[in-house]
């Protein structure tokens, strides 16, 4: 009876031993990891085919229509801001201003007369409201014919070149008639096309630089970023991009050109950058972290994120070297120094890689 009592004891606690261990295995939490892997410059260039236009271009016209008198069609002349380009005969103008000006000045007298009149009550209302009225209508045509004599002389609306003349000296033209084709020169605007993949690409510290062949050379110029377009194109796979190139040596670039605009996302002095699984960062205490694996355990590591590369990829530009293990999911449900198991299915790196 011993002897079965204690066979009894032994057996459960071997059962308690074998319950115990199979609950602390159960513990232990399985992940998905991932490597990291360092972002190299190739990887970090983009080119795309690109277009050169001036920045601005106007078609100036005259808001009022007559034979002109002067005409500047020197084709490439570089004219100052407010210069005159072209006007008309202005003699018809300057009647029409002599004589509203003086219906002007005349029903300002009466109105101002009335004025009187009415304080000392010498006049009806009406009959004031009658002459204000006038007064009114006198000072608006007087107006008119003021600015009407101004537009017989077209002015330049910002320093740039005479790129194309519309008319010839002595012709009569009418209000709205394109006269000169007028380009502001002083920086350009290039134009690309970007797929909708690349444009997560574009951060803060994205540089634009413009290639140019110009016979045996290849001219390079620095661009600053104008702007994004938010309407695709007939593919629907691809955005207008605009960067500006500042002409302060005298460029003498022809719009219409080709040319090529290359993007690099990382400067000089970026240092080393990583790729990372997005799904693998977690903010902490006000800090964006991530698990590094050492020793099958977690260890919480604060790092930068530079810039996302897209929805999977983010890039680090401090605090994780090439080849370390991090989690890549299931960050916000570990500890730190958990020990962790890894989960067979392998989660891909960023670059396709597997650990």
């Amino acid at each position: 009876m011993k002897k079965i009592s204690l066979m009894l004891i032994l057996a459960s606690f071997l059962w308690a031993g074998c319950s115990h261990s199979k609950k602390v295995e159960e513990k232990i939490r399985s992940v998905k990891v991932a490597q990291v892997v360092s972002l190299n410059e190739s990887s970090n260039k983009l080119t795309l085919p690109a277009t050169l236009n001036e920045r601005r271009g106007v078609d100036l016209a005259f808001r009022v229509g007559g034979p002109l008198v002067t005409l500047n069609n020197i084709v490439g002349a570089y004219v100052k801001k407010g210069d005159v380009v072209a006007s008309i005969d202005q003699r018809d103008f300057s009647v029409g201003l002599d004589k509203a000006e003086s219906n002007y000045k005349l029903s300002k007298k009466e109105y101002e007369r009335y004025k009187e009149l009415l304080k000392r009550k010498s006049v009806s209302q009406s009959m004031f409201d009658q002459m204000e009225a006038r007064y009114i209508l006198a000072k608006g045509n007087y107006e008119d014919a003021k600015h009407a004599f101004e537009d017989t002389q077209l002015r330049a609306p910002y320093s740039g070149y005479i790129d194309r003349v519309y008319v010839e000296n002595f012709q009569k033209v009418v209000p709205g008639q394109p006269i000169i084709s007028f380009i502001d020169l002083s920086s350009y605007k290039v134009t690309a096309w970007i797929s909708a993949d690349d444009v997560a690409k574009i951060g803060d510290d994205t540089r634009f630089v413009c290639k140019v062949k110009e016979a045996d050379n290849t001219l390079s110029f620095d661009a600053k970023f104008l702007e994004l377009g938010s309407k695709s194109g007939f593919t629907k796979q691809s955005y207008p991009i605009s960067v500006v190139i500042e002409n302060t040596n005298g460029l003498k670039l022809r719009a219409g050109t080709s040319m090529l605009l290359e993007l690099y996302n990382k400067g000089e002095n970026e240092g080393n950058t990583n790729v990372i699984p997005v799904t693998s960062l977690f903010t902490h205490a006000g800090n964006t972290c991530v698990w590094v694996l050492k020793n099958q355990k977690v260890e919480l590591r604060n790092i930068h994120v530079n810039r996302v590369l897209s929805d999977s990829e983010a890039v680090v530009n401090k605090g994780l070297s090439e080849g370390e293990v991090i989690v890549s999911a299931g960050a916000n449900y570990l500890q730190q120094g958990e020990e962790v198991k890894v989960y067979k299915g392998f989660s891909k790196t960023n670059k396709g890689r597997q650990l």
